[in-house]
């Protein structure tokens, strides 16, 4: 498992990488979903409104029809929790686009499909 959040964070920083490149305008920020905390930090998080199943990556910036993008970064492999799911469901119900990209080359894809409006 630790070696499966390791690729979900390389995956991430190209994303990231790709994000500042071909949208350099775009508003977008991480989650500290995967980071590893002590039980104080974590406790502390939780009092200030961490949100647990919240996706990794959250674009900022509308389309003609959602407010935002809210990715969850997987590896090709990868699978979504419970919370994810929730989330997922969630975010979608209140207008913003929330989904889950497996491998890098699907999570450009659908940045890039989500700003051509093709979402």
């Amino acid at each position: 498992m630790a070696q499966r959040k390791r690729d979900e964070e390389n995956i991430q920083i190209a994303i990231v990488k790709f994000l500042k490149f071909k949208y350099r305008n775009a508003l977008f920020t991480n989650t500290l979903g995967g980071i590893r905390t002590s039980f104080k930090q974590a406790v502390k998080a939780k009092q200030t409104g961490y949100l647990k199943g919240v996706s990794d990556l959250l674009i900022l910036e509308p389309n003609k029809t959602y407010n935002g993008l809210f990715l969850e970064i997987k590896t090709p492999k990868g699978k979504l929790s419970p919370t994810q799911k929730d989330f997922i469901d969630k975010a979608n119900k209140r207008n913003y686009k929330a989904i889950a990209g497996y491998g890098l080359n699907e999570c450009m894809d659908i940045i890039d499909k989500y700003f051509n409006n093709e979402l």
